[in-house]
């Protein structure tokens, strides 16, 4: 999850803007702005490693797999996502879900597969000095899902900006917030076939980590069995657009969680709370959790790339 390479990034910002969908217009002049008010992290400090969101995907390339999940009064769900980098800054990943629906009042119950999501992960801009990095996501999804659960019965195709930030470029004066990171996505899909409806989706995640709290800030303050956690809070989006205006009402939620991480492990728990209406609907709490590895770790050859 280290960030490497270097590429000038201003003109290369400003061109990304032009043609920009206006709602991911923000966040672009938020990460520009972070940019211009930070100084280089120094040359010594020791790696950071990000969280990602509950599924397992984040701006960084990497082999990684994840299993996740959530669980509510009505529903849970198995994930599984599979990242495999195909060059040093470029991957392939696929992932598919598993759902058990339960209606109140009835003992039956609905279960099966969801659609089978394919994306490629290309790295545009990355600034290890800054611990910026920036990546383009474009997606597919197969409908091949159960329609009991609810999986579309058309494909999607669209696509997602996704960005991380480390703060260890702050000053001295703010050098107990050089721990946190923030990481974010813009999406949008569409469907290819059937009468159109667009989904559009935002995220948003604040992190601390203890590890680069202990190992860059403040060495030994942190005792040896907290070192690896990462507490975060994760806020989420979602919405679907009409062609016709019949649109469906915003989804909010947000996600306090910890995070056990290393270069290798991850553990990743957090309780899902809604913050209207529209995102209570299975239940307004749901507990939610992941385990993932970055599987080149254990088994250096298959890292391997098919393209340098």
């Amino acid at each position: 999850m280290e960030l490497v390479g270097h590429v000038p990034i201003y003109g290369v910002m400003a061109k990304l803007l032009v043609g920009t969908p206006k709602d991911m217009i923000a966040p672009a002049f938020f990460c520009i702005a972070i940019l211009f008010c930070a100084r280089a992290v120094r040359a010594d400090s020791a790696p950071r490693t990000f969280v990602g969101n509950f599924i397992g995907n984040d701006a960084t390339v990497e082999n990684y797999l994840t299993v996740s999940g959530s669980y509510d009064r009505a529903q849970n769900s198995e994930s599984l996502y599979l990242e495999k980098t195909i060059s040093p800054k470029s991957s392939f990943s696929l992932f598919v879900g598993y759902q058990r629906l339960e209606q109140e009042g009835e003992q039956t119950s609905a279960s099966g597969f969801s659609n089978l999501g394919l994306a490629y992960k290309r790295v545009l801009i990355t600034l290890p000095r800054h611990e910026f990095l920036f990546t383009v996501n474009p997606s597919l999804e197969l409908p091949v899902g159960s329609s009991s659960v609810g999986s579309e019965s058309h494909p999607r195709a669209g696509g997602d900006l996704l960005f991380q930030k480390g703060f260890g470029d702050l000053p001295d004066s703010l050098s107990m917030l050089r721990p946190a990171g923030i990481e974010g996505d813009a999406g949008w899909e569409s469907k290819v076939t059937g009468a159109r409806d667009d989904l559009v989706s935002a995220d948003l995640e604040l992190e601390y980590s203890l590890n680069y709290l202990d190992a860059n800030v403040a060495r030994g303050s942190v005792p040896y069995a907290l070192r690896d956690l990462t507490p975060h809070l994760d806020f989420d989006y979602a919405q679907y657009l009409s062609a016709h205006r019949n649109s469906s009402q915003p989804d909010f939620e947000l996600t306090p969680g910890i995070a056990w991480l290393n270069s290798t492990f991850e553990v990743n728990l957090g309780v899902q709370v809604a913050l209207n209406r529209a995102s209570s609907g299975s239940g307004a709490v749901a507990f939610v959790w992941l385990l993932g590895v970055s599987y080149d770790q254990l088994v250096p050859a298959l890292g391997w790339n098919l393209f340098d």
